[in-house]
Order: structure tokens, then sequence, then C-alpha cells
């Protein structure tokens, strides 16, 4: 299963924590994410306000949740 976090809080932070130690590494990605983040979880580039463009990025990333 591939997650992604939308935002780059440190609630967001806590997310992609949790959900890389349960799902393991590579099934986490975060957007736009931020550096604490980017350690562990991989970012990707997308404006969070904007509904295409998240779609778009689910598409490509093949995201399930």
């Amino acid at each position: 299963m591939r997650v992604l976090v939308v935002g780059s809080g440190a609630r967001e932070h806590a997310f992609c924590h949790a959900l890389t130690r349960d799902l393991g590494p590579g099934a986490v990605r975060c957007a736009p994410g931020n550096a604490g983040i980017a350690a562990t979880t991989p970012c990707l580039a997308v404006d969070p306000a904007d509904p295409a463009a998240v779609h778009a990025l689910i598409e490509r990333e093949r995201i399930d949740f």
C-alpha cells in the first residue's frame, strides 16, 4: 500500500513517522513536506491547495490512500 500525507507541519511529520514505521520504507510519500519529514520520507512538490495538482500527483505516484 502506498500512502500520501498532504501537509508540511509537525502533525504530518508525526503521521509520516508512524506510517513509515508500520508500513515500511518506500510506502509513504509526503506533499509538500518539510526538511524534517524529508529526512525519512520522500517529499513531493505540489500545491496542497490545488486539487487538480494533488490528483495528478496521486495518479503519477500510484497512491492507494
